[in-house]
C-alpha cells in the first residue's frame, strides 16, 4: 500500500503539470507549448500506472485510486488545447505529436473530449468507492486513450 508520501508526489506532480501547461498557453514560443504538453502527459501517465499498481493488489486502496483519478480529471482538459498551430514536428522539439494531428483537427478534438469523458466517468467511479465500477471505468479510460495513441502518435 502506497505511503502519504507517495499520495503526496503524486498530488504535487499533477498540481505543477497543471500548473505549467496552463501557464503554456501565455508564452508564444512552440517549445514550451510542447514542454508543457509534455508535462501534462507525463502526469496523465505517471496516474494511469498509479492507478494500474493498485488493482494489481488484492486489496486496492481507493484513496490512491480517487487521488489519481483526480489528477487525470483534472489534466485531460489540457489536451485540447496543447496543440495550436506550429507545435509538432515542425517546431524542431522532439516530440510524439504526428503532423496528422493538424490535418485532422476536429477528430482529433473528438477524441480528446471523449478522453475528458472517460476521465470523469473514472473520478466519479473512484468517489464511489466501488473497484468493479472503478475497473470499468478505468477500461474506458484507457480506451480513450488509446484511441489517440493508436492514430495521432509516433509509435515507439
Amino acid at each position: 500500500m502506497p505511503s502519504s508520501k507517495v499520495r503526496l508526489a503524486a498530488g504535487i506532480a499533477a498540481g505543477i503539470s497543471i500548473a505549467v501547461f496552463g501557464s503554456a498557453a501565455l508564452l508564444a514560443a512552440p517549445s514550451d507549448t510542447i514542454t508543457a504538453r509534455q508535462t501534462n502527459f507525463k502526469a496523465m501517465g505517471q496516474a494511469m500506472k498509479g492507478i494500474v499498481d493498485e488493482m494489481k493488489t488484492p486489496a486496492p486502496n481507493m484513496a490512491v485510486i480517487r487521488t489519481n483519478s483526480d489528477a487525470l480529471a483534472r489534466a485531460a482538459p489540457h489536451v485540447v488545447g496543447g496543440f495550436p498551430r506550429g507545435t509538432g514536428p515542425e517546431a524542431g522539439v522532439k516530440t510524439q505529436a504526428l503532423p496528422i494531428i493538424w490535418t485532422r483537427l476536429p477528430e482529433f478534438h473528438r477524441d480528446a473530449a471523449a478522453m475528458v469523458t472517460a476521465t470523469r466517468g473514472l473520478q466519479a467511479a473512484a468517489r464511489s468507492g466501488d473497484i468493479a465500477r472503478v475497473r470499468v471505468a478505468f477500461g474506458a479510460t484507457g480506451g480513450s486513450c488509446k484511441a489517440c495513441h493508436d492514430v495521432f502518435r509516433l509509435k515507439e
